[in-house]
């Protein structure tokens, strides 16, 4: 290893191979792929001697994952029992909600008498029940009743999960003090005051979201119609503090310095390198826009980058961009190696390491100006292209509008919006511009209502979920494009990918229990068309399952929903229906609530592409739960058989009415619940699987153990969506397949 490391270019190798080890112990530690993988680099280091460097680096890249794993995220030691209550001293982050009872994010510095430092103290989501009102940076002691973070667990949806662990929330609890003493800080941070003063400057403007969310970087003033028209543009990434915003800061810098020397005549001495002055003078300005924006991911990462770059020129007197990316990357996964979870990671350095490759392939003008607008049409083209794949697998989109606005917006951003907001904000420290600000404002707000006046189909096209491994071929095939001497290799991947999904037994159709803690929620699809059984619960008349959950699942796998029905009107069976016909799918509730989804479900039955989906009668039994609409789907081989809250009286009845019962999986009676799965009821169903659909340690504790036991006696498979999270069963000809979101989607480092 000493020997080999005094060779050039250790450094890169080193580099590479710290990148991959962060890469594959963050994703695959613990699975058959990381193992794979370590033995793969071992076995090519013992027979290459240069790829040493390579598993160095993999070592330490492991290493580092391990170390700051313990040091900064590993808090399970903590909570001993979930029933006890901690004292516990809080510093609120943020007030998620000022409403009875009040819901905020907290750092606790102090947990049970041991201290946290600011920098390794874990954060909680906590209710409290205090009628004081709570702010930003108030401290309190106070006895909590601390879980571990836990959320449901669905595919192809938002993972609150892994948004959690990424921000450092690893509790989330009640605050038992009706009343606290409150050490409220009042003097503010030089980014609060900052941000206080962006938001009194553009106060009475009309797109006052957008400059301050370019100015600091958060967007907590934009609602969710104005993030929807800027993705639906393609324009979000320009309101992420990235590349772009610092190259600026850092242009306007070095161009401002540059100037104001040739003016007083500095440049005529010779013996000093003017260009190494100017890039001081512009990384520092940028590094100031990045500690307004409190340190941002995306603005912290891009101003490492630029570092790295700055560094390596200036030394080597060559721009070596591409060791500038690695090592930056290194910079970045060395900071925090769980940093490859976060998406704008691979979107940032996949557009940088696009544009140097564009950069070196632009041909030469005469012109000047027509130069840049090839670069600029160039650039916008390719990293459309080179993008597309990631923007697919993580929105399961792309903005058509995007290609051709940012032609428009980039330079209008670059050039104009954003020097003038500079100017303005530094004018308005001193002088009162209210009325210039407003001129400029009117323009701007009457160009976004152009621009949401768009047809739909310019804007936001959804594609649907695209698998990782579909990812990896597409890029490989682009990379044989560019760097492949024979073209001819770039079908290669392709057509791997083709003749695998000839080869690969596709469903025939699937069953989609939700994980959506206490409750029910259903969806039965075949040939992309849907059925849905129940919507979850709703919360605060505000949020629901349905919304966060249903209705993202139904647009990312684009399934068309054909039929609805509600079995109860109770609401964690319910709560999601608003936002359900809100959405515009009141129509699906026609053949079986022909008087609307707040009646009884009618006796019905029809064919839905080869499935048949059933009803069984109902009849008054004096309370909802047992008068909840029964519905079993079938083809010729497989049934589902739903069945609601339904207790032992109706589940009698059912057996008396129908021998038609039989079903291949069942979804159990209310929960699991010891009031419901008669004897006489399973044996007449007798499954092959059950799912319980039914909270995490719920205060019903469902299922109940005698009935886990009742489907034990006859050898049925049991899941429940509270500790397994989403159940998906896929039905084949002669076969099924039950899939699991925690056994899917759970990494190693939030595993229960």
């Amino acid at each position: 290893f000493l020997s080999h490391l005094k060779q050039p270019f250790t450094s890169v190798w080193i580099s590479l191979g710290l990148v991959i080890g962060c890469i594959s112990t963050v994703f695959y530690y613990e699975t058959l792929e990381f193992s794979i993988i370590t033995i793969s680099i071992v076995i090519i280091g013992a027979y290459f001697k240069p790829f040493l460097s390579v598993l160095l680096g993999f070592i330490l890249g492991i290493c580092l994952v391990v170390v700051h794993y313990f040091m900064f995220y590993d808090f399970n030691h903590i909570i001993k029992h979930d029933k006890y209550a901690y004292p516990v001293e809080v510093v609120i982050q943020e007030v998620v909600s000022s409403k009875a009872p009040q819901y905020i994010k907290a750092k606790l510095v102090k947990i049970n008498g041991q201290y946290y430092s600011d920098f390794t103290a874990p954060s909680a989501m906590l209710s409290v029940n205090v009628e004081q009102p709570l702010r930003t940076n108030d401290k309190f002691e106070a006895s909590v009743n601390l879980k571990k973070f836990r959320s449901t667990k669905n595919f192809n949806v938002f993972d609150n999960e892994l948004y959690a662990f990424k921000q450092r929330v690893f509790f989330k609890g009640k605050v038992l003090n009706k009343e606290l003493k409150i050490k409220s800080t009042l003097v503010q941070s030089t980014v609060e005051n900052y941000r206080s003063f962006i938001k009194v400057t553009y106060e009475n403007t009309t797109l006052k979201w957008l400059y301050y969310a370019l100015l600091t970087g958060d967007k907590s003033l934009m609602t969710p119609s104005d993030k929807q028209l800027m993705q639906s543009l393609g324009l979000s990434h320009l309101l992420a503090i990235s590349g772009l915003h610092i190259g600026l800061i850092f242009g306007f810098g070095f161009f401002i310095t540059k100037f104001v020397f040739i003016q007083v005549k500095f440049v005529n001495n010779q013996t000093l390198n003017f260009s190494i002055v100017y890039s001081v003078v512009g990384f520092v300005l940028a590094f100031v826009y990045v500690y307004l924006s409190n340190f941002l991911v995306s603005a912290t990462r891009a101003l490492i980058m630029l570092g790295c770059y700055l560094l390596l020129y200036n030394l080597q007197r060559q721009p070596m961009r591409w060791r500038s990316i690695l090592f930056a990357l290194v910079i970045v996964l060395v900071v925090n190696p769980f940093n490859v979870l976060n998406p704008g990671l691979y979107f940032s350095f996949f557009a940088v390491a696009v544009i140097f490759l564009v950069i070196k392939k632009i041909p030469t003008f005469n012109n000047v100006f027509l130069k840049m607008v090839f670069a600029l049409l160039a650039i916008q083209a390719t990293l459309f292209i080179s993008l597309l794949p990631l923007s697919l697998y993580f929105f399961n989109g792309v903005s058509i509008a995007g290609l051709v606005i940012n032609l428009v917006a980039i330079p209008f951003l670059s050039f104009i919006l954003m020097p003038c907001l500079i100017l303005l904000t530094a004018i308005s420290a001193v002088f009162d511009i209210s009325i210039a600000i407003i001129f400029i404002d009117s323009g701007l707000a009457f160009i976004f209502a152009c621009l949401n006046k768009l047809p739909p189909g310019f804007g936001w096209l959804n594609l649907g979920f695209m698998g990782g491994g579909v990812i990896i071929y597409v890029y490989l095939t682009l990379a044989l494009f560019y760097f492949a001497p024979y073209k001819r290799l770039i079908f290669l991947p392709l057509t791997i990918l083709y003749i695998d999904s000839l080869l690969t037994d596709k469903p025939k159709w699937k069953l989609h229990v939700f994980d959506v803690g206490h409750g029910l929620m259903v969806l039965i699809e075949k040939d992309k068309k849907g059925f849905i059984y129940d919507f979850g619960p709703s919360y605060f008349n505000r949020f629901s399952r349905a919304k966060s959950i249903l209705l993202p699942f139904i647009e990312a796998n684009n399934i068309t929903i054909i039929h609805s029905v509600v079995s109860h009107l109770d609401n964690d069976h319910s709560g999601g229906v608003m936002h359900f016909i809100d959405a515009g799918l009141k129509f699906s509730f026609n053949e079986f609530h022909p008087d609307g989804p707040k009646k009884s479900c009618i006796q019905n039955e029809l064919n839905m592409v080869g499935l048949k989906i059933k009803s069984f009668p109902t009849e008054l039994f004096g309370n909802e739960n047992d008068e909840s609409c029964v519905i079993k789907v079938s083809d010729e081989e497989h049934s589902v058989l739903l069945t609601g809250d339904i207790s032992k009286n109706r589940e009698s009845q059912l057996v008396n009415l129908s021998d038609a019962l039989k079903s291949t999986v069942l979804l159990s009676p209310h929960h699991g619940s010891n009031t419901s799965s008669s004897n006489e009821f399973i044996n007449a169903v007798m499954p092959q699987v059950v799912i319980h659909s039914s909270a995490y340690k719920g205060q019903w504790q469902f299922p109940k153990a005698e009935v886990v036991e009742r489907y034990n006696k006859i050898d049925a498979l049991q899941y429940s969506t509270g500790v397994q999270g989403q159940i998906t069963i896929e039905f084949y000809k002669g076969d099924t397949s039950v899939i699991s979101a925690r056994t899917q989607q759970s990494y190693w480092f939030i595993k229960d």
